[in-house]
């Protein structure tokens, strides 16, 4: 005999299930599986079956529905012929005889804490979470009525997930991210405000060397907790979420660990100072400074500019294409290449983005690591333009994504001082996607240089962020005209803000009323 409570209610007996009647009589069942050995009074029975509304007499109903369980109880035999189980009449209630180990709920709870009494030893752990969570067919009760079914389902679903996140973390420990990322992605779905579930995924994302996605799914997260909770990620989860942005490099996996399953750990990239001693070549290169192009002479080395902090975190050195996720790296020469070309853009960019150091960008209260610098993020702007220049669409795209996180979370921390030093580097990020500008130039920069008072930073990063190439004209001011004056939305000063019917809406009538294009479907707009 086997009884199911993690799916749909079942009773099986050699192999096949029994008919357990009306949902009303499975209620009943139910109660007393999910009690069982325990007992359960009338007047229990009576709320959990009908709630705020039991009829005049449920006393006669209700010992209807358990004499039939009875008789389902006896077609369902144990070893040797005998009953399994039994429902027996007693001072305190009504109680089910059943050895728990026929239970899947039962099963499920008994592994999950032999699971949690083994600290110190993730294998078992794994092994023994694993098998409690293979247990899992459904929604718990799936189909009964009422509020202590659903109530019951709350529950377990909460044990469910505190099960998934410490399986989880048993595997990212024993350096088996790629686990993690295989099985969490689909359960991130059925628990989408579960931070604990988003920040193993997104550490072991890290770990397997795919920055780029990490951060994506950063960005998912932080939109959705806005959405629907109306706030922001955790402090534990910004914390990750500033690690990888850093570029600060994966855990190594425990030496201690030997498990054929997880292969090789990561390579560990080099820094700017091995870039830059590994090769030399001469880049010739443009930046901007408030707005107008300078010039890099040729022949300027880069490595007169190894020594900078280019790409650093709390004083350690970092790979400066760390942000670039694995599939943008291509061979090591030319990680050193693009390493070389931000040594030269970075210095000479931006006087601002020089005196906005680190420990300006810092939350100011001295009880953690500086957050990302200014020159990071303009690293990562020189990146996505290298690649742009090869060829590399995709490559672009997923440095552009970096950057607008690392764009981001510095506007958050100190809007005053970062947004205006990466104004430039966003409006030419916005200019290789096709968005023109119907104002003047200076106008547009404090604009963009002003996330407190205008939306143009957070509507610039959206567009940044979801990859657009546009094909016909785009103005921005007149794509954020048209968004503040769309019914229902308030003028975003957030990137988690911005809504993207909406802005897509506002961008395919910007290029009817200032071009007179005929175009009715926003994708029309899109480069293939």
């Amino acid at each position: 005999m086997e009884v199911r409570l993690l799916g749909e209610v079942e009773v099986r007996s050699a192999g096949r299930p029994l008919d357990l009647g009306t949902p009303q009589q499975q209620v009943v069942l139910a109660v007393l599986v999910v009690n069982a050995r325990r007992p359960v009074a009338m007047e229990a029975l009576v709320d959990r079956v009908w709630g705020d509304d039991p009829p005049a007499n449920p006393r006669p109903v209700l010992y209807a529905h358990l004499s039939r369980i009875r008789g389902l109880l006896r077609q369902a035999t144990g070893p040797g012929g005998a009953a399994a189980a039994r429902v027996e009449r007693r001072q305190a209630g009504y109680v089910l005889e059943i050895d728990p180990e026929l239970v899947d709920l039962h099963r499920f709870r008994r592994l999950v804490e032999q699971g949690d009494d083994r600290p110190g030893d993730d294998a078992a752990s794994t092994a023994t979470l694993a098998e409690a969570l293979d247990m899992w067919r459904g929604e718990p009760l799936a189909g009964l009525p009422g509020a202590w079914a659903a109530q019951v389902r709350t529950s377990w679903h909460q044990r469910r997930l505190d099960a998934l996140v410490r399986w989880a973390q048993a595997e990212f420990r024993l350096g088996r991210p790629a686990a993690v990322i295989s099985a969490v992605p689909d359960l991130t779905a059925e628990y989408p405000l579960a931070e604990p579930l988003e920040h193993v995924l997104i550490q072991s994302l890290h770990a397997a060397g795919r920055g780029a996605e990490a951060l994506d799914r950063y960005g998912v997260v932080r939109r959705r907790l806005a959405e629907e909770l109306g706030t922001g990620p955790g402090e534990e989860l910004r914390t990750l979420y500033r690690t990888v942005l850093a570029g600060d490099r994966p855990p190594p996996r425990p030496a201690s660990v030997t498990d054929p399953r997880s292969g090789p750990a990561p390579a560990a990239a080099p820094t700017v100072a091995a870039a830059a001693a590994a090769t030399t070549p001469t880049v010739a290169a443009a930046a901007v400074t408030d707005g107008a192009p300078l010039a890099v002479p040729h022949g300027t080395s880069h490595g007169a500019f190894a020594g900078a902090s280019v790409g650093s975190f709390a004083g350690a050195s970092v790979d400066a294409s760390a942000g670039v996720p694995p599939r943008a790296g291509g061979t090591f020469r030319r990680r050193a290449l693009l390493t070389a070309l931000a040594a030269v853009v970075l210095p000479v960019a931006t006087s601002a983005a020089h005196a906005l150091r680190r420990d300006e960008c810092g939350r100011g209260h001295g009880d953690g690591p500086p957050a990302v610098s200014v020159e990071r993020a303009w690293e990562l702007f020189a990146t996505a333009e290298a690649f742009d220049q090869e060829g590399k669409a995709h490559d672009a795209r997923a440095a552009v994504v970096d950057a607008v996180w690392v764009s981001e979370e510095l506007v958050e921390l100190a809007p005053d001082r970062s947004a205006p030093a990466l104004a430039p580097a966003v409006l030419r990020a916005l200019g290789r996607a096709g968005v023109d500008f119907g104002i003047a130039r200076s106008a547009l920069l404090d604009r963009l240089g002003d996330p407190v008072r205008t939306p143009y930073p957070a509507i610039s990063h959206a567009i940044l962020l979801r990859g657009w190439r546009f094909t016909a004209p785009v103005f921005l001011d007149a794509v954020v005209r048209n968004y503040e004056h769309t019914a229902g939305p308030t003028s975003p000063r957030h990137l988690a803000d911005v809504h993207t019917d909406t802005l897509k809406a506002a961008v395919l009538e910007s290029t009817r009323t200032r071009h007179g294009t005929r175009t009715t479907e926003f994708d029309q707009l899109l480069a293939p």
